[in-house]
Formats: structure tokens, sequence, C-alpha cells
């Protein structure tokens, strides 16, 4: 019998303890409050901005605006040749 009560006075501690911790942190957790949704708009600013700046660095890679830059510097001919290679040979011999 006494294992018994040392169990129910062991549990009932456990639960005051538990309700004390508990509430102390929902007290921190009250006053945090303004500063995690701060950072949480400073985490949706950013991640808007990196898009951005992926978007513009795709267009500033892609092949025709390098294209279009080289021949604003002088890197480019303007006037493209065609240079086309005909050989009457076959490629296989038949025997």
């Amino acid at each position: 019998m006494r294992k018994h009560a040392l169990i129910i006075i062991f549990l009932i501690g456990l639960i005051v303890v538990l309700s004390v911790v508990k509430g102390i942190v929902y007290n921190k957790l009250s006053t945090s409050g303004i500063f995690v949704g701060e950072l949480e708009e400073q985490i949706s600013f950013y991640k808007t901005q990196n898009a951005i700046l992926s978007e513009e660095l795709l267009v500033s890679s892609s092949l025709t605006s390098i294209a279009a830059k080289a021949q604003e510097l002088g890197f480019a001919n303007k006037d493209k040749s065609l240079l086309v290679i005909k050989t009457s040979r076959p490629l296989a011999v038949k025997k």
C-alpha cells in the first residue's frame, strides 16, 4: 500500500512541475511572437528577392542575350556567311 501512495504523490508532483514549466514556456513564446513575425517577413522578402535575381540571371545568361551583347560590343560579325561542304563520295562502300 505504501508503494501506491508514493507513486500517486510522485505523479501529482510531476503534473505540478510540468504545469509550471508549461506556463514558463508559454510566457517566453508569447513575448517572442513579435520577433518571429518579423523574421517571417524578412524570410518572405529574401525569398522574393532570390526569385527575382534567379530570373534576371536566367535572362542575362540566355544565348540570345549573350549574342546581342556580343554584337553591341563588336565581338560578333553582323554578316553571317553559310559554308556548305558537299562530297560526292558515299559514306559506305558497297562490295
